[in-house]
């Protein structure tokens, strides 16, 4: 996938999100790292809407704690976790208003249609998200720890707390565009999404989502990985 496709699927989903009435909303996100959870992830922060990354392995309850106390109004899932979606759903406790399924499904949006129709949208003359203008002091990304010990906390970041960050990884590596990094750790993880994810970005670079653990070692080769950011027990 090129800078120029990847900008343009974020601009169609994104303008899509405004035409569902979310602008301003909240949107969460919970699936394997893939480039749907790219385009979703990009779109709200793009857009001023408040992007909610979550974390795949949560037990059922705890997922729909979470989405609870966001109070997210959308949710783009993977299709791999549709059962924990579907008991939420059923629930009935959440604020959830949508929910968009990365693939088809039936009884749920599918992000590729919502992105088709973003498209149409925007080839009749409809720029508002594109022009959108980013309050980099405001709310961009709720998150939660892991809550190892106790129950999750949410976390508020902001466009400018994500940039400062980047910058500074920026000034400390000396990688460029014709690098090519592994993305290992799960990208709801606020250390894969800006070190693994935003920074490649800034700097021009590419990603490849890495297989698995098991698939690691061939993934590097195969791939033809020249830098990996990770954590000390994956080295």
């Amino acid at each position: 996938i090129t800078y120029k496709k990847l900008l343009q699927d974020v601009n169609e989903f994104g303008t899509k999100l405004y035409d569902m009435g979310l602008k301003n909303k909240r949107v969460a996100i919970v699936g394997r790292n893939r480039y749907e959870w790219v385009v979703a992830h990009l779109s709200n922060l793009l857009g001023g809407i408040v992007s909610i990354p979550l974390d795949k392995e949560l037990q059922v309850d705890e997922l729909e704690s979470c989405l609870e106390r966001s109070k997210a109004d959308v949710i783009v899932f993977d299709e791999k976790y549709i059962d924990n979606i579907e008991k939420i759903k059923q629930n009935g406790k959440t604020n959830l208003q949508e929910y968009v399924c990365m693939t088809e499904q039936e009884g749920y949006k599918n992000f590729w249609t919502l992105k088709k129709e973003g498209a149409e949208i925007l080839k009749n003359g409809n720029n508002e998200y594109v022009n959108c203008e980013i309050d980099n002091d405001k709310m961009a990304i709720l998150l939660f720890t892991s809550g190892t010990t106790s129950k999750s906390k949410a976390v508020m970041l902001s466009h400018k707390n994500l940039v400062t960050n980047v910058m500074d990884i920026i000034q400390r590596f000396d990688l460029y565009e014709d690098d090519r990094f592994l993305s290992f750790l799960p990208l709801h993880h606020v250390f894969e999404c800006t070190v693994g994810f935003l920074y490649p970005i800034s700097i021009g670079g590419s990603i490849a989502f890495c297989e698995g653990v098991k698939h690691m070692a061939d993934n590097i080769k195969d791939y033809r990985i020249t830098a990996m950011i990770s954590v000390p027990a994956v080295f």
